[in-house]
């Protein structure tokens, strides 16, 4: 099977009367834009999945090619679907204010997790992993996700060095690929007394993932705005204690089990919730890590799809 990338451009342009030629009946876009609506397209209906509008709400943070698409596609997208998909009720609370949409056009939408937590690493792998990452006897807080502005990741530093100060031998991980406008956390990085012990491994691999989260004293992740945030189910899935910040979607996703901090940016605040997480009491984590297991199954992917059957059929 061939398959071609035309553009978003083309895509507006171009794909209505192709779609019309096909006989199509629905068109589902599920990266924040839809074909424009002219004589061919009149008859089909749109469906349009919004995953967030971070762009919209964090005006620098989105590449520079993403920012041009939204800004071209978005708003008329919105105008032209019939119904559109919201990934969390923080996302279509954005819509409605930001674009003045009824609020019965939009439904949310859970996304599910497809994550697997039974695979046991052997005991080779384990050790590979303890020297590769430098936590044979230390013990470390994770972060994982791209290294873009949104993650805040300067914040986390900022309060990993707060959280040395007080005396602690935490390292710090801070896992996933470089996307764009990453300079500044290289930068806080190499300016960190604790550089060190500060280890910045890229991608890792799902094994990886996984002995990490699990081993863990927490998932810290301060983002400042997310539409899902799918992270945080890996870490519950995988019996890891979870802090982030009180934003967007985060609550809906961490539900009463993460532990959050108010002020996105005020890294001593975080620190000192990381201070508390580390200690607390060997009952309240395993309850926590109890809850959490129960957390991530709200969120399937199942329901999910029959959901947005429902959507596309209805």
């Amino acid at each position: 099977m061939e398959t071609k990338d035309f553009g978003s451009f083309w895509l507006y342009l171009k794909l209505p009367k192709i779609l019309k030629q096909d006989n199509i009946d629905v068109f589902w876009g599920t990266q924040h834009c839809l074909p424009k609506r002219n004589k061919y397209s009149k008859k089909i209906k749109f469906v349009l999945t919004i995953h967030d509008l971070a762009i919209k709400k964090l005006k620098t943070v989105g590449s520079f090619k993403n920012t041009i698409i939204q800004m071209l596609f978005l708003k008329k997208s919105i105008k032209n679907a019939d119904k559109i998909i919201a990934i969390s009720e923080a996302t279509k609370k954005d819509i409605i204010e930001i674009f003045n949409i009824k609020p019965e056009k939009i439904q949310t939408i859970y996304n599910g997790t497809n994550i697997n937590n039974e695979y046991k690493v052997t005991e080779k792998e384990e050790q590979e992993i303890k020297e590769k990452f430098k936590i044979e006897n230390t013990p470390y807080i994770f972060f994982i996700s791209t290294i873009e502005p949104r993650k805040n990741i300067p914040t986390l530093i900022k309060a990993y060095n707060y959280v040395r100060e007080k005396g602690t031998n935490l390292k710090l991980i801070i896992a996933g690929g470089l996307g764009w406008k990453y300079e500044n956390v290289l930068k806080e990085i190499e300016n960190s007394k604790y550089k060190e012990d500060i280890n910045l491994p890229g991608y890792i691999s799902k094994e990886e993932k996984q002995y990490l989260l699990k081993n863990t004293k927490a998932l810290v992740y301060p983002s400042l705005y997310e539409g899902f945030g799918l992270p945080i189910l890996e870490a519950m899935a995988n019996e890891a204690v979870v802090i982030t910040s009180n934003v967007s979607s985060l609550p809906e996703v961490g539900g009463n089990v993460a532990y959050y901090y108010e002020d996105v940016l005020d890294y001593k605040l975080l620190g000192e919730k990381i201070l508390e997480i580390i200690n607390i009491k060997t009952e309240e984590k395993e309850e926590r890590i109890k809850q959490g297991l129960e957390q991530v199954k709200k969120f399937t992917w199942e329901k999910c799809a029959k959901e947005t059957l429902d959507i596309i059929g209805g």
